[in-house]
């Protein structure tokens, strides 16, 4: 028997290649960029440059062919989109910011130049976890994606903080890694398939599903609350955001968050939002119970902290809280699945940009910037206390910033769905989170400095993550109406 029977090769035609060449320009560009930081003396530098090239390189190869027709490889288990590609867009974008954040970085915490290609390893697990609407591919892309972000979290070799964090997330997401492979077994012994489609077909067709079934969806859907940092499911969550590289904690924060995000939106679609089965309504609920508990819970708690890196991780879970009243609300309400991703979109962007401040004052192997210590900083540094300030207001929701344009349509998309008491609660919780930002930019411009006022540390790239940043908040929040009606166009 020929191998070419038993094996048959799938010619590709342009239009697939057009659409896979910026998953490979990313591949290649992370293996290139291994090689090149290998140099003893200008490893670092190498490694920047090939990284930056390769990624700003995927990102115009993904906007050729943006708004072509739908294109599915392997069976369906790859499908490319115009919104999963401007998803894939968003995540490079927030990639190229992260590689600029880590320049200089990178030195002063004493990292490897490997952590450029692992950035890279790590977006092409993420371009794979978007685009897969295949349960083992996910899984795949997931610990593509995972294995390179907890070899960057741990990579402060010279600080305990740094380890403990390392070994604290590869265990539990682990844990969350199992939790989903098996319940993707068991969800195959119920319904006979992986793919998302063919389950959900599956699920219209009975009413009634087996409780092996119901087993397996609960497991996945633990693991995937456990990867985007929701209340119960949020353990990890504040010690690796302090223990991490600040550079690595807002990569985390933003590109991490987003894809995980959205493979949830995928799967609770698919295999969740289902009508036909009644007993689906109990994870609805669930849903539902655990938006407004992570809100509750997020910003309350960060009110406590006197500590920057963790008052924003438990930000992060009340982000997610609303974040799952959008999701909760999208099998009702129309135009919620593209609030969602400007809402991603735009928290992702502040979040990177208040990380390149951060780190600008953070001092070698320091676990956190205590509120203390920045005491005067925004008289002293004007600019950079006004970015601060214009990204924690954006976190805010306050107007004539790209976080209020996320937050209304995120809500107003939860109203016209009915969901008007989750979003109360919403709403209420998001005035407690002002406190706590306001605090900082308190702290910022109206205390007076102290002895041990952080000193400002000249890194060139966080400064231009963070001006980056600045701008793209600041253009969404004044001038939202282009990206609004490209989300929509791309949504239909």
């Amino acid at each position: 028997m020929d191998i070419n029977t038993v094996f048959p090769l799938i010619p590709l035609t342009k239009l697939e290649l057009l659409n896979l060449l910026p998953l490979f320009t990313i591949s290649f560009g992370a293996l290139f960029s291994l090689l090149a930081g290998t140099h003893k003396v200008k490893g670092h530098g190498l490694a920047f440059i090939v990284s930056a090239i390769f990624l700003i390189c995927a990102i115009l190869q993904g906007m050729f062919p943006l708004f072509s027709s739908d294109i599915t490889l392997l069976g369906g288990s790859l499908t490319f989109s115009p919104f999963t590609k401007t998803a894939n867009l968003m995540i490079m974008i927030f990639a190229l910011i992260g590689i600029v954040l880590t320049y200089g970085h990178d030195h002063k915490e004493g990292l490897l130049a490997e952590i450029y290609s692992l950035i890279l390893f790590s977006t092409a697990g993420m371009i794979l976890m978007v685009s897969t609407t295949h349960l083992i591919m996910m899984f795949i892309a997931l610990e593509i994606m995972s294995l390179a972000v907890y070899v960057m979290v741990a990579m402060r070799r010279n600080s305990r903080f740094s380890a403990e964090a390392g070994l604290k997330y590869f265990v539990l997401g682990g844990l969350a890694s199992a939790l989903f492979l098996y319940g993707t077994a068991l969800v195959f012994g119920a319904l006979g398939s992986f793919e998302l489609l063919a389950l959900e077909s599956a699920l219209r067709m009975s009413a009634h599903q087996s409780f092996i079934f119901f087993i397996g969806l609960g497991m996945i859907v633990v693991a995937m609350l456990f990867k985007v940092g929701a209340f119960p499911f949020h353990g990890w969550l504040p010690d690796v955001y302090q223990g991490a590289s600040t550079n690595v904690t807002a990569f985390m924060g933003a590109a991490v968050k987003f894809t995980a995000f959205l493979a949830f939106a995928k799967i609770a679609q698919y295999l969740i939002f289902v009508d036909t089965v009644p007993a689906l309504k109990w994870f609805q609920f669930f849903i539902w119970f655990i938006a407004a508990a992570s809100m509750i819970y997020g910003n309350f708690v960060a009110i406590a902290q006197n500590e920057l890196k963790r008052m924003l991780a438990f930000s992060t879970i009340a982000h997610t809280g609303y974040l799952l009243l959008g999701l909760y609300a999208m099998n009702i309400g129309e135009g919620s699945v593209e609030s969602i991703l400007l809402y991603l979109f735009f928290y992702a962007i502040s979040n990177l940009g208040a990380f390149a401040v951060i780190a600008l004052f953070e001092e070698k192997n320091q676990k956190d910037l205590h509120i203390e210590q920045i005491a005067g900083l925004g008289i002293k540094h004007p600019i950079l206390g006004t970015l601060l300030t214009i990204f924690l207001l954006s976190m805010a929701g306050i107007p004539l910033t790209s976080g209020f344009i996320g937050k209304y349509g995120l809500f107003s998309s939860a109203v016209n769905a009915g969901e008007v008491h989750l979003v109360i609660i919403a709403v209420l919780t998001s005035v407690v989170s002002v406190y706590y930002y306001l605090r900082v930019v308190i702290y910022l411009f109206m205390k007076e400095s102290t002895l041990d006022t952080a000193k400002f540390q000249k890194l060139k790239g966080a400064t231009i993550a963070a001006f980056i940043s600045a701008a793209a908040t600041l253009q969404f929040g004044l001038f939202p109406k282009a990206i609004i009606h490209f989300i929509k166009m791309i949504g239909k």
